[in-house]
């Protein structure tokens, strides 16, 4: 074999690894979840985010669209625990499915500013947040707090509980993703936080509260840690 077609080889197969070794580690879904869920898949997300990038994908039949994180510095959201005047770095998106719209909001308390590790992933287990999504007539929200986590639709109370399961049999040293299950351990859903993430709903529930889920998940998808500029 000729040097110069060796040395080709070598390096296509070196690139070869390199991009083999950038994949992002996908959650491994718990089978009770599969077993109990419809995935909704997402479609179409970028890697990057901010206030420049268009952050719009699809998430199943769902469109996840006006992501805006320009004010995030500045902006007081009264999400979840926290009232108005909590001093919080936020976002705001909306979910969109033909005449449905949802407005979504996250808010991450300003102690949380600089949390991740050093790859720069997000620390959940010391993160405080809170997400809500509402239209006229009615509304989910979640919450991740020192002391609980949880997620409402319309009244009814769920635990979230996070998983670390990642394909291939390994396991991530932070939550891939966390799953939502009544006071009876009944599954309603789950959601992937690493890139490029995914969403599990219930089975069988109906439209309204599937959306709702659906969005409430968008916003932990779309959480990112605040600079320190």
């Amino acid at each position: 074999m000729a040097r110069a077609e060796m040395r080709r080889r070598i390096l296509a197969g070196a690139m070869l690894g390199a991009a083999g070794g950038c994949a992002t580690p996908r959650m491994a879904p718990p089978a009770d979840v599969v077993e109990a869920t419809e995935s909704l898949t997402t479609t179409g997300r970028k890697r990057a985010s901010g206030a420049l990038v268009n952050e719009s994908f699809r998430l199943g039949d769902y469109d996840v669209t006006n992501v805006d994180r320009k004010s995030e510095k500045s902006r007081s959201v009264g999400v979840g625990p926290w009232s108005k005047d909590t001093k919080t770095n936020g976002f705001t998106y909306e979910l969109v499915a033909g005449e449905l719209e949802l407005s979504g909001k996250c808010a991450a308390k300003s102690s949380s500013q600089g949390i991740g590790s050093a790859s720069g992933s997000v620390s959940w287990g010391s993160l405080e947040m809170a997400c809500s999504c509402e239209d006229d007539d009615g509304k989910a929200e979640l919450a991740m707090t020192d002391d609980e986590r949880w997620l409402k639709v319309v009244g009814e109370e769920y635990t979230l509980e996070p998983i670390y399961a990642l394909e291939g049999g390994k396991k991530s040293s932070n939550p891939s993703g966390f799953r939502a299950d009544n006071p009876d351990k009944e599954v309603l859903g789950a959601v992937e936080v690493v890139y490029p993430g995914q969403v599990w709903v219930k089975k069988g529930i109906d439209e309204a509260k599937k959306a709702r889920i659906a969005c409430v998940f968008a916003g932990l998808m779309l959480y990112q840690p605040p600079s320190d500029d």
